[in-house]
């Protein structure tokens, strides 16, 4: 008789051998799953890149569609509806998008064909490299690449209103030496749609629904944060401030201060937390940490002001939260106009 997981894992703990036997097992189980999986994507790689092959061997009209609509059923009755048209169009896109073979057996140890699905059908090869590699940071399931696919994380990053070469750079960091910028990790906007709190209502009534659903709030801001406190209290000149909230991130290595703001952004809030920053730099940084980081959260942003108080080198941030996810065409515009804004306002700095 097969034991439930909660039993084995009970079992385990009481048992010091089977504790090891269980892990030695649970441990094979997932290399023999990674093995599959890999062989299974080279596989459909290798599939794909012979009916592309060939397809463009062939002149003839409607071949491509013709072999494929054959191709499925005649595999479908070997092997099962792994091999419907839609699969094999899959297989094809594969090879299409990752066309060096060395490129994909480096993506099939760090993910899965249902990770590789949806990534290759970003057609856009910055914004599929900025997918991939964070997914692989991050550890994301298929479920959360999806949802963050459909939230618009990249536009939403600030990395997205960087110049191309900047992007690159980064992406490329993130890849080889596996360092995270706070490009990108800040997003604009977050949606903190989550929080059901209604039309009317107070900072502290923000405050108090974002720690209510910590985990969610951490799940939309990125995974690398840990909660630290909230209404953090400082002493400057014997007077008291508070900080809202306060979260140390693992991939910047540092402290990160979280002001939050109901209605626009002012040019006061700027003041505000380089005093905290740099009442945390003297008092609350420990050894081997980077200089603190903080984000003003506002419901409406000033980007004009915004534009002339902060350089690319600033450690503050300025993000927009929205209570209420928009229309989706509604938010593509809007972060469609916020990326050619930066990016012209970039050119024109460098003219």
């Amino acid at each position: 008789m097969v034991k439930n997981d909660n039993i084995l894992v009970q079992q385990s703990t009481d048992n010091p051998l089977l504790s090891v036997i269980v892990s030695m097992i649970d441990n094979a189980r997932q290399h023999v799953a990674m093995a599959v999986n890999s062989e299974l994507t080279i596989l459909y790689w290798n599939i794909g890149k012979e009916i592309n092959q060939s397809i463009l061997q062939n002149a003839k009209a409607d071949y491509g569609r013709t072999v494929v609509k054959e191709l499925s059923i005649e595999l479908s009755k070997l092997f099962g509806t792994g091999f419907s048209e839609r699969n094999i169009y899959n297989f094809m896109k594969l090879n299409e998008i990752i066309s060096d073979e060395q490129i994909l057996h480096t993506a099939c140890a760090k993910l899965t064909w249902s990770h590789l699905r949806n990534l290759i059908y970003i057609e856009n090869e910055l914004k599929r490299e900025f997918y991939t590699q964070m997914c692989i940071y991050e550890r994301w399931s298929v479920r959360t690449l999806q949802e963050r696919i459909n939230s618009m994380l990249f536009e939403r990053t600030a990395i997205s209103k960087k110049p191309e070469l900047t992007i690159k750079n980064e992406l490329n960091l993130l890849k080889n030496e596996k360092k995270i910028t706070t490009d990108l990790v800040f997003r604009d906007p977050i949606v903190l749609d989550f929080l059901g709190i209604k039309d009317t209502y107070s900072e502290k009534d923000l405050e108090s629904a974002i720690l209510y659903n910590l985990q969610n709030f951490i799940v939309e801001m990125g995974t690398d944060y840990a909660f630290i406190a909230r209404q953090k209290r400082i002493i400057i000149d014997n007077e008291d401030f508070y900080i809202d909230l306060l979260f140390y991130h693992r991939g910047l290595r540092c402290l990160m201060v979280i002001d939050l703001k109901l209605g626009k952004f002012r040019a006061a809030f700027k003041g505000q937390m380089e005093l905290y920053l740099r009442w945390i730099e003297e008092n609350d940084m420990r050894h081997g940490e980077n200089a603190p980081v903080g984000l003003i959260l506002c419901s409406e942003k000033s980007q004009t002001q915004i534009n002339y108080l902060f350089n690319d080198n600033s450690k503050i941030q300025v993000a927009e939260y929205l209570t209420k996810l928009p229309d989706k065409q509604i938010l593509e515009q809007k972060l469609q106009l916020a990326i050619e804004l930066a990016q012209n306002s970039a050119k024109n700095t460098q003219l």
